[in-house]
C-alpha cells in the first residue's frame, strides 16, 4: 500500500486527510482538558469528602466521554476520507462531511457512539488518574523537605 501511495502522490500521501485530523483533533482535545479541569474543580466543590484519587478518576472518565460526544461528528468523516489513501491532501472533507449528511442523515455523525464512549470512560479515567498519582509522585520526590 505504501508503495501506492508513493507512486500515486509521493510524501504528500501520508498527510491525507490533515484539516480531518485537525477537525476531529482540536474540538476533542479542547473539551476533554477542559471538561477535566471543571469536572475535577466540580467534584471538589460539591462532594469536598471524595478522595483526590476518586475524583481524578471520575473526572478523566466523565471528560473522555464528553469529549468523544463532542468529537464523533468530526471522527466519522476524518475516518472515511483517511481511509482511502487517493484522497486529496486538503479539501475532501467538508465535501465527505455534505455526502455523509446527504446520504445517511445527521445521525451517521454518530455512528459507533456507544462503543466509543464504553471505552473511553475506563481509558481516561485511568489515564488521568496515572497522571495526577505521576505528578504526585514526582512533585514529592523532587520537592520534598529534608
Amino acid at each position: 500500500i505504501m508503495s501506492d501511495m508513493m507512486k500515486k502522490n509521493g510524501m504528500r500521501s501520508f498527510f491525507v486527510g490533515m484539516e480531518a485530523q485537525m477537525a476531529r483533533d482540536c474540538s476533542f482535545y479542547a473539551v476533554f482538558f477542559g471538561g477535566y479541569e471543571l469536572f475535577c474543580y466540580g467534584f471538589q466543590k460539591f462532594t469536598p469528602s471524595i478522595p483526590d484519587e476518586l475524583r481524578y478518576f471520575l473526572s478523566g472518565g466523565f471528560a473522555g466521554m464528553l469529549g468523544w460526544a463532542v468529537a464523533m461528528p468530526f471522527d466519522v468523516p476524518k475516518t472515511n476520507v483517511q481511509s482511502r489513501y487517493d484522497t486529496k491532501v486538503l479539501g475532501s472533507y467538508l465535501p465527505e462531511m455534505a455526502k455523509i449528511a446527504r446520504e445517511r442523515g445527521f445521525g451517521a455523525f454518530y455512528s459507533g457512539l456507544g462503543p466509543t464512549l464504553v471505552r473511553a470512560f475506563p481509558a481516561n479515567a485511568a489515564l488521568f488518574l496515572g497522571v495526577e498519582m505521576g505528578k504526585r509522585f514526582f512533585d514529592n520526590l523532587l520537592w520534598r523537605k529534608s
